[in-house]
């Protein structure tokens, strides 16, 4: 049944030049790139290049319904006046992104007469009219208040321990950066930040480090630095990073992309197109992608195409279409998971991709629920990556959920920048993994150390029991991932007291050792490993660009988090430790939306 009104996104030239860019970039070609340019999710992109619109942040398009121009009421009416008056005055700077003409072509038609007009009422016209004859730009829609019903769960903070109560600090691998999306959308737009979205793990995690590379069959490589602890002057930090192995340049996907079409989605489609073309665009022949749509029912869009088609992948994303409705996002994934099941491929890597703002209100919709689903599907073999939307309906919790318990990964998605960093760039690290179920424990010598604090990972911290249950699972390392772990400590000896690998021998069996590492994991194939390695006091004691750079991100959780633990903590100590990083990358501009971009908006 043919749409009453046409559906449109009303986008800023700004925001328009960048979308030609991002496809650009991304490998696609000047016929594809406007093809993807013209349209999203059934509805036409139309373009205002007013100068008054061109601020530094992404902000998502509203999709709005327009009159049918074929109906002969009083929108045709107003769509011909609207469109005479701003032929005759170019300036206004409007123009219309169609499939049958240029993206950026000057000429003014009358889509975006419709765009302007269905919204006001006739009397609201006069104005309108008179600034368009007189060339002014057109007024934008006002900002409406925020309407945030945006869900999330806060686990109680790590506390200061002494290795005489408890001398193993026992977690689990955390390669999620969905917290860091979001706090950097939140406050790149001057938005407050609730402290319970806040994963320090995750800020520090979406960092780049200068980590070692595993050698050899070693499926990760450790790498150890220490120093002062800024915020604290009676403590130091230990940094220490895992780098997961790369993975072999042959392996080939069998994928299924599950999106989310229902209405909380709307404000995102434009969005989550552009994710879904980015994630396309490193796949190729011998890469296998299935699309199913989902919101009240499942629509299944496209079967076990071969991606070696550019062309063929296009069209595939154009045809997904805006349903709106509920969310029956256990319906989407139960589809999901049952086609690659049924195509699983032994020689591929098998992975389903949702892409939701997690608001499941319909079918299987309580976290408990969710999180004894997914558990499930593990069981596959299937792994499974969530890519999160949403600002003002971002179920935090229930996808978080869904990530740690289903051999997931999870990312937030608030712009293109965000898109590029961690849907283009870290693709392969999120496609592939080369270590599940990966636990972590650090032993300190009570020698040593006479007190440590993990700093993050709240809800990762594991219990002796889990970590030697091999039947406990966990996150696993994709390939080249990195995992930074930040400990504050201090230093002082201590007295025996229970048992373990410093209380338990004599100081001669462990002499020279400030931490024992020791890591359980099982190869893709399920096979159990283990992994040790001692820290020396040497290694503890020198700080390098990495302990650096985790310092500042790791105060900068602290501060915007309101941690108990911050300490001295400030902005004036955050300027601080932030400039020392300007200087040592010498950059004075830092990149939009990277993370130094994000806190000298917080200094300002």
């Amino acid at each position: 049944m043919p749409k009453n009104y046409k559906e449109y996104y009303l986008i800023s030239g700004r925001q328009a030049a960048l979308l030609r860019d991002f496809y650009l970039g991304l490998g696609y070609n000047e016929e594809q790139t406007r093809r993807l340019c013209s349209e999203c999710f059934g509805a036409e992109i139309m373009t205002d290049k007013n100068e008054r619109m061109r601020s530094v942040n992404w902000t998502p398009p509203r999709r709005t319904k327009g009159g049918n121009s074929s109906d002969g009421g009083i929108f045709s009416r107003m769509f011909g006046g609207m469109t005479s008056a701003f032929s005759s005055k170019r300036s206004a700077g409007m123009t219309r992104a169609k499939s049958s003409a240029a993206m950026f072509d000057d000429g003014l038609g009358d889509g975006y007469a419709e765009a302007r007009c269905a919204p006001m009422m006739a009397g609201a016209m006069a104005p309108v009219m008179a600034e368009a004859e007189a060339g002014m730009p057109l007024p934008m829609p006002q900002a409406e208040p925020e309407f945030n019903t945006a869900e999330t769960e806060a686990p109680k903070e790590n506390e200061r321990t002494s290795p005489l109560d408890e001398s193993q600090l026992i977690f689990s691998a955390n390669v999620n950066t969905a917290s860091w999306g979001y706090v950097s959308e939140r406050l790149s737009t001057g938005k407050e930040v609730d402290p319970d979205f806040v994963r320090i793990e995750e800020i520090i995690n979406s960092y780049g480090f200068e980590l070692k590379k595993p050698e050899g069959d070693a499926p990760f490589e450790l790498t150890v630095e220490g120093g002062k602890c800024p915020w604290n002057k009676d403590s130091e930090l230990m940094f220490v990073g895992i780098k997961g192995k790369k993975a072999d340049a042959g392996v080939k996907h069998n994928l299924a992309l599950l999106v989310d079409v229902s209405g909380s989605m709307d404000d995102e489609w434009l969005l989550v197109q552009m994710s879904v073309a980015a994630i396309m665009s490193r796949l190729g022949k011998g890469d296998v992608v299935s699309v199913i749509a989902y919101s009240d029912y499942t629509v299944t869009v496209s079967e076990k195409t071969d991606c070696a088609d550019r062309d063929k992948l296009v069209d595939i994303i154009l045809s997904i279409d805006g349903i709106g409705g509920c969310t029956n996002g256990s319906d989407g994934l139960e589809k999901a998971y049952k086609y690659i099941q049924d195509n699983f491929a032994e020689d591929k890597n098998n992975r389903v991709f949702i892409f939701t703002d997690g608001d499941f209100n319909f079918g299987v919709t309580g976290k408990g629920a969710l999180k004894d689903f997914i558990y499930k599907k593990r069981e596959t073999g299937i792994y499974l990556s969530i890519v999160g939307y949403g600002m003002r309906n971002f179920k935090d919790d229930k996808m978080e959920a869904l990530a740690r318990n289903g051999n997931g990964n999870y990312t937030f998605i608030s712009n293109p920048y965000a898109i590029e960093e961690n849907l283009w760039k870290k693709l392969e690290s999120g496609l592939i993994t080369v270590a599940k179920d990966v636990k972590i424990m650090i032993e300190f010598n009570p020698n040593f150390v006479s007190e440590y604090r993990l700093i993050g990972y709240d809800a990762r911290r594991l219990t002796k029991e889990e970590f030697y249950d091999t039947e406990k699972a966990v996150d696993g390392i994709g390939s080249e991932h990195e995992v930074v772990a930040l400990a504050e400590i201090k230093r002082g000896a201590a007295a025996r007291k229970y048992k373990s690998r410093y209380l338990d021998t004599t100081v001669k069996d462990t002499e020279g050792e400030f931490a024992f590492v020791e890591i359980h994991y099982k190869t893709p194939e399920g096979e159990d490993k283990i992994m040790t390695r001692v820290i020396t006091p040497e290694e503890a004691g020198v700080g390098g660009a990495n302990l650096r750079k985790a310092a500042l991100l790791g105060g900068f959780g602290l501060l915007i988090k309101d941690s108990a633990y911050k300490g001295d903590m400030d902005k004036k100590l955050l300027g601080k430790l932030y400039k020392a990083e300007l200087e040592a990358e010498k950059t004075d501009e830092p990149k939009p939306y990277s993370h130094l971009d994000i806190i000298s908006r917080v200094l300002k």
